[in-house]
């Protein structure tokens, strides 16, 4: 059996508005549409939304290990956290979770370290496992 793969759904932290793609999908779901510099040139990254999955297309060249800052496509804010990756020490990147919490992905372009974090586990987590149906019967005939 294979194993139902989570499509995140994300907004940007500072205008609220959402960041999904409907018209770049990258593993079969819509994709996360964010504003990239990197290298001294600016463009457009598409990253894949299911949680776990490192596809990305970008419109720029990426160079593997350099940092990259990305931000809203709206509202242009940098989406740069305070908080550090643990692997490599770049600064994580943060995007609003629609049900509530965050998920945080590594700045270095190459570094797969991202994690979800939650505020208010309780309420997050009731709307994370209905919005999914997490728990639900797998065998269902």
């Amino acid at each position: 059996m294979t194993k139902n793969l989570i499509s995140l759904k994300v907004r940007c932290p500072a205008c609220n508005k959402s960041l999904m793609d409907y018209t770049q999908y990258l593993n079969g779901k819509p994709s996360i549409k964010l504003h990239i510099t990197h290298g001294g040139r600016e463009g457009i990254i598409n990253l894949c939304s299911t949680y776990g999955c490192y596809e990305k297309v970008c419109n720029i060249e990426l160079i593997e290990n350099e940092i990259a800052v990305l931000s809203c496509p709206f509202c242009k804010a940098e989406l740069t956290s305070i908080i550090k990756c643990d692997i490599c020490e770049a600064s994580m990147v943060d995007l609003k979770l629609d049900k509530g919490g965050k998920v945080h992905v590594c700045s270095r372009i190459g570094c797969k370290k991202h994690f979800v974090s939650f505020e208010d586990i309780y309420d997050t987590l009731t709307n994370f496992y209905t919005e999914y149906n997490y728990g639900a019967e797998e065998n269902d005939f």
